[in-house]
């Protein structure tokens, strides 16, 4: 019996060593292809822009490059960053060099601005646009930008790469808002740093950032870049995408995903053959001691599970508007809403003018357990029923209640959750 097994042991020795040396070559004889830029090295195609309002006042925002190759013409942004002068629009290099850019296309709606520039810009090679069809929740995301905050630390606003912030997060959920593809991300989206790239862990864009909170958590929003593509190819600027593809001339661009394939194949093969060998000795010295010893199986009881005490988060829920089907949590004892990010922390597109630059103001009491609302608008806050906040009076909300700003389409709801 025990001679009968060294045969079979043999064999199946054989058998897995040929195995391994299969995969092993189809690992190895796979040429290796260039890898894509780190998520640091693309700082360099993210740019400042500037917007000169008509009012006097400069208003800063992101923007990221896009084209076939080196060099540039075209910057995507926001385009509530360009909008208080859509003729007064340039691009910060460095503290003494700008270049003017002309804005071309934009979609209110979206968000979203395409900017050209009056010459050729060098040294901000375009970024590649990925799939959104392979963006999942949970997945890991990185915001580009130029923080507003930031500035604090320079004595004036800077438009080099070194002075880009690389902030990560994940995504938390995939939406439609407002006639718009969203992902709501945990990353901070300040108003310094819209209309930067969210690229994943590939160094691919996959959104634009577009909104968020300083105050209040999970609210912060990137429009989907599948949103760009059409504005893009209506005006024939070509881009870079993540499948080794150019639209327009066709040209192919080499990525580091098949790169990273052939890694994994090729330590999921070695780990394979050793697993394999491992069992071969493990069996044939086994049998060759004759040991017959059985396993006895461990029957003690798992351990019981250890509840922890259920929470009560404070929530606010958008059910229509700007911001529908979006939950913030407030984590602090405030949170204003309005059209003036400098005032508020709930920000509405500048072009709504029915909400004041500071319409309301939230509070939540966490000895009490209760919310307080008090309006400060020309329009008004209201309770679900309809009747007016009266205007610098504290009003108490218990959870449940429902308001809405100017007019019922922009209502909300508070909310004790547990977590």
């Amino acid at each position: 019996m025990v001679q009968s097994f060294k045969g079979t042991g043999s064999q199946m020795l054989k058998a897995t060593l040929l195995l391994s040396s299969f995969i092993l070559m189809f690992f190895f004889s796979n040429p290796v292809k260039a890898e894509t830029r780190s998520i640091d090295e693309l700082r360099n195609s993210v740019v400042r822009i500037l917007c000169y309002a008509t009012d006097g006042g400069i208003y800063t925002g992101s923007g990221f490059a896009v084209g076939s190759s080196e060099p540039v013409r075209h910057i995507v942004t926001n385009y509530h960053v360009v909008e208080p002068n859509l003729d007064g629009v340039a691009i910060l290099l460095s503290k003494e060099d700008q270049i003017e850019a002309k804005v071309i296309a934009f979609d209110m709606v979206k968000d979203i601005a395409v900017l050209e520039l009056s010459q050729d810009l060098y040294k901000r090679p375009p970024m590649e646009l990925g799939k959104i069809e392979d963006v999942k929740a949970s997945q890991e995301v990185y915001a580009l930008g130029f923080p507003g905050a930031a500035d604090l630390i320079n004595d004036t606003p800077s438009g080099e790469p070194d002075d880009v912030t690389i902030t990560k997060g994940i995504i938390s959920k995939i939406s439609t808002q407002g006639g718009r593809g969203i992902f709501q991300i945990d990353v901070a989206i300040n108003p310094g740093n819209s209309g930067g790239p969210l690229v994943n862990a590939n160094g691919q864009v996959i959104g634009i950032n577009t909104f968020g909170v300083t105050i209040a958590s999970g609210i912060n929003g990137s429009v989907k870049v599948n949103e760009l593509i059409p504005i893009l190819e209506s005006r024939g600027i070509a881009y870079l995408t993540g499948t080794n593809a150019m639209t327009g001339e066709g040209k192919e661009i080499t990525t580091g995903t098949s790169n990273s394939l052939w890694w994994i194949l090729g330590i999921a093969g070695a780990g394979i053959f050793f697993l394999l060998i491992v069992v071969v000795l493990f069996v044939v010295v086994f049998r060759k001691k004759g040991n017959k010893t059985s396993h006895v199986p461990n029957h003690a009881p798992a351990p019981a599970p250890v509840s922890s005490p259920l929470v009560q988060k404070p929530m606010l829920n958008g059910l229509s508007g700007y911001f529908a089907g979006q939950t913030i949590e407030l984590d602090q004892n405030y949170l204003s809403i309005g059209r003036d990010a400098k005032q508020c922390q709930l920000v509405f597109p500048l072009q709504t003018e029915e909400i004041s630059r500071r319409h309301c103001t939230l509070r939540f009491d966490k000895a009490s357990q209760t919310f307080t609302i008090e309006d400060s608008s020309s329009n008004g806050t209201y309770l679900q029923s309809g009747e007016r906040i009266p205007q610098g009076k504290v009003t108490q909300l218990r959870s449940g209640d429902r308001f809405y700003v100017s007019s019922t389409e922009n209502m909300f709801e508070v909310r004790l959750e547990s977590r």
